[in-house]
C-alpha cells in the first residue's frame, strides 16, 4: 500500500516526466543536443526528488531547494522555449549550443547538491544533529518580554517611515538603510516568531496577557512588513515561516509542507493574478481556460528569468572569461560603503542587465542572478560544483539548527532560513547576504532580550530582623523551596 509521501513523490515524478515529454514533442526539431541536455535536467530533478527530500528533516529547507530547481531551472524555461524558440524572457537570443550548455550547468548544480546533501544526511538528519544542543534552553522571562516589547515599540515609532523605503537590487546597498530596515525594523518580526514558537509549544494554557502581547507584536509586523508596500522576496520567507509556526502540528509532515509550498508557487500565486488584474471579475466568471492561460503567462514573465540569466552568464564567460571571485568578493563585503570602496562590484543582476542592455534589447536593470549564475560567472564549472556543495552543507546545517535546543530562536531562525533559501537561490547574492546577516542579528538580539533574567537571581527572602538565619539542615526528599 502506497504511503501519502510516496504517492506525492510519484505524482511529482510524473509531472516532471510529462513536462519533458511535452517539451520534446513541441521542440522535436531543436536538435539532439537540446533533447539530451533537457533530459539531463529532468534526470537530475528525479534523483533529487528521490534522495534529497528527507522525511525526518525538521524544516523544509530541502523542499525549498527542490521547488526552486524544478520551477526556475526546469519548468519555466521549457514553457518559455516552447512559447518563443528564438528569444528568452531577458531579451537574449537563443542558440542550440547555449541552451544545451545552460541545461548541463543546471543539471550539474542539481546533481552535485543532491550528492552532497544525501551524503551529509546518510545516517538521518536527527542522527547528524549537533549533540551540543543538550544544554537546556533559557526560558523567556516576563521582564525580558516587557523590555523587548518596549524596545520594539520605540523602534517602530521612530523608524516606521523607513519601512516604506525599498532596498533595490542595486549596485550599492546603503549600510545605514540596511541596518534600519532589515535589522531594527525586522526585530519585532523576529521577536514575534520566537514568542509564538515558545507559546504554542509549551503545554500550558495561553494567558490573556501573553495573547495581548502577541497581538501587539503582530500589529508591529504588519506595520514594518506591509504586504502592500514590501517586495515579495522579503515578505515570503517571513509570512510562510509565520504560517508554519502557527500551524506547526498540521505542517509537521513532509507531505503537507510539500503541498503547501508547491500549491502556493505552482497554482495559487499565478492563478490569483486573474483577480488582481480584473477587480470587477467575479469568481463564477473565471473559466479553467482563463486560469490555465494566466498560469502560463506567469511563467513567461520576467519573474522567471533565472534560467535565462544563467544562459547570459555562460555567454559572458565565453566572451570575456570568468570573474575569478570578483562578484563573490562584493557579496562577502556587502557592508563596505561604495564611498570607501570605489571599485565595489555591481550586484550580479545589475551586471547581467547592463550586458543585455549593451548587446540585446533589455530596458531595465532589476534582474535576478541565481546562485548557479553567480557560481559560473566567478569560477566556471568548478564554481558550480563548489557552490552546490556549500548549499548542501547549509541545508544540513539548518536541519541541525532546528534540532538543537540551546536557544529559543533556533527553530524560528531555521524555518525563516529555509524559506529565505528561495531568495538566496534567485539572487542577487550581494542583496541576499545583506538580508541574511541582518535577519540573523535580529533573531539573536530578540532571543537575548526575551531571555533577560531581570532580578531573578534573588530567589530567597532575607532573614527576619532579630532572628538569625536558620542553620538546620534541610531534610532529604523535600523539593527546593518547600519548608519542612
Amino acid at each position: 500500500m502506497f504511503s501519502r509521501v510516496f504517492s506525492l513523490r510519484v505524482a511529482l515524478a510524473l509531472a516532471i516526466g510529462l513536462t519533458e515529454i511535452v517539451f520534446l514533442t513541441y521542440r522535436a526539431d531543436a536538435g539532439l543536443e537540446i533533447a539530451l541536455s533537457s533530459a539531463a535536467v529532468t534526470l537530475a530533478l528525479l534523483v533529487q526528488l528521490r534522495y534529497a527530500l528527507r522525511a525526518d528533516a525538521p524544516v523544509p529547507a530541502d523542499i525549498a531547494v527542490f521547488i526552486f530547481n524544478w520551477l526556475f531551472l526546469d519548468l519555466a524555461p521549457k514553457i518559455q522555449l516552447i512559447s518563443d524558440p528564438q528569444r528568452l524572457v531577458n531579451t537574449s537570443s537563443v542558440t542550440n549550443e547555449g541552451v544545451a550548455i545552460t541545461n548541463l550547468v543546471c543539471a550539474l548544480f542539481i546533481g552535485t547538491f543532491t550528492f552532497f546533501y544525501a551524503t551529509l544526511t546518510s545516517r538521518g538528519v536527527r542522527a547528524n544533529a549537533s549533540i551540543a544542543a543538550r544544554t537546556p534552553q533559557p526560558e523567556l522571562t516576563a521582564g525580558g518580554i516587557a523590555v523587548t516589547l518596549f524596545i520594539c515599540l520605540l523602534i517602530v515609532v521612530a523608524a516606521a517611515p523607513y519601512a516604506y523605503h525599498a532596498i533595490e537590487d542595486q549596485a550599492v546597498i546603503s549600510p545605514g538603510l540596511l541596518i534600519i530596515k532589515r535589522y531594527l525594523l525586522f526585530l519585532p518580526s523576529a521577536a514575534l516568531l520566537i514568542l509564538l514558537q515558545e507559546t504554542l509549544r509549551r503545554p500550558r494554557k495561553i494567558l490573556f496577557t501573553r495573547a495581548c502581547i502577541i497581538a501587539i507584536f503582530l500589529v508591529m509586523l504588519l506595520v514594518t512588513e506591509n504586504p502592500y508596500t514590501e517586495k515579495r522576496n522579503a515578505l515570503g520567507p517571513l509570512y510562510v515561516s509565520l504560517l508554519l509556526i502557527v500551524f506547526q502540528k498540521w505542517f509537521s509532515t513532509r507531505t503537507r509542507r510539500l503541498l503547501l509550498l508547491i500549491g502556493a508557487m505552482v497554482l495559487v500565486f499565478p492563478a490569483i493574478s486573474v483577480f488582481t488584474h480584473n477587480h470587477n471579475q467575479a469568481l463564477t466568471d473565471v473559466s479553467f481556460a482563463q486560469l490555465g492561460e494566466r498560469i502560463e503567462e506567469h511563467y513567461l514573465s520576467i519573474n522567471y528569468d533565472a534560467w535565462a540569466n544563467v544562459y547570459t552568464s555562460i555567454e559572458i564567460v565565453a566572451r570575456h572569461g570568468v570573474q575569478w571571485g570578483h562578484q563573490l568578493l562584493g557579496s562577502l563585503l556587502f557592508f563596505v560603503p561604495s564611498s570607501v570602496w570605489t571599485g565595489k562590484p555591481l550586484a550580479t543582476g545589475i551586471f547581467l542587465a547592463r550586458y543585455l542592455i549593451n548587446h540585446y534589447g533589455m530596458w531595465f536593470t532589476n534582474l535576478s542572478a541565481p546562485l548557479v549564475a553567480e557560481a559560473y560567472l566567478d569560477f566556471g564549472w568548478l564554481g558550480v560544483i563548489t557552490y552546490a556543495s556549500i548549499l548542501a552543507f547549509l541545508v544540513a546545517s539548518l536541519n541541525s539548527l532546528a534540532l538543537s535546543s540551546d536557544r529559543r530562536a533556533n527553530i524560528p531562525m531555521a524555518l525563516y532560513g529555509s524559506m529565505f533559501l528561495m531568495f538566496l537561490l534567485r539572487g542577487s547574492l550581494i542583496v541576499a547576504m545583506g538580508f541574511a546577516v541582518a535577519a540573523f542579528l535580529s533573531f539573536t538580539t530578540a532571543s537575548a532580550l526575551l531571555s533577560m533574567n531581570l532580578g531573578a537571581q534573588r530567589r530567597q527572602s532575607p532573614p527576619a530582623v532579630g532572628r538569625p538565619p536558620s542553620t538546620t539542615p534541610r531534610p532529604r526528599g523535600l523539593s527546593h523551596g518547600l519548608q519542612p
